[in-house]
């Protein structure tokens, strides 16, 4: 099959609760996640980009950053990744009828 993107979303879900204890982050970073909806695209040369409605897009490399511990949505030199990535999170919410402003 040839490469393409693969598109995924996330919706609020307040029925989710945190787990007590967890490390993965702040408590208040975690409800922020648990509150927000997020459109990502995964392409098929390794980067993803997640846009978010109320919270801090992001960038990575899944080649050199599979973790995803370095968010390189603001370093100027992947402006053209991000319009292009864009673009195509829109087009795709265009063609499936989503309406979320991200």
């Amino acid at each position: 099959m040839p490469a393409e993107t693969v598109f995924l979303q996330w919706a609020p879900n307040n029925r989710l609760e945190m787990k007590k204890g967890s490390t993965l982050a702040k408590p208040d970073e975690i409800q922020r996640a648990l509150n927000e909806s997020t459109r990502a695209a995964i392409s098929s040369d390794g980067w993803k980009l997640c846009l978010r409605d109320a919270d801090k897009n992001e960038l990575y490399n899944l080649r050199s950053d599979p973790g995803e511990l370095q968010n390189l949505y603001d370093r100027a030199d992947h402006k053209d990744l991000i319009t292009r990535l864009t673009d195509e999170i829109h087009h795709w919410q265009e063609a499936v009828g989503d309406t979320l402003k991200v």
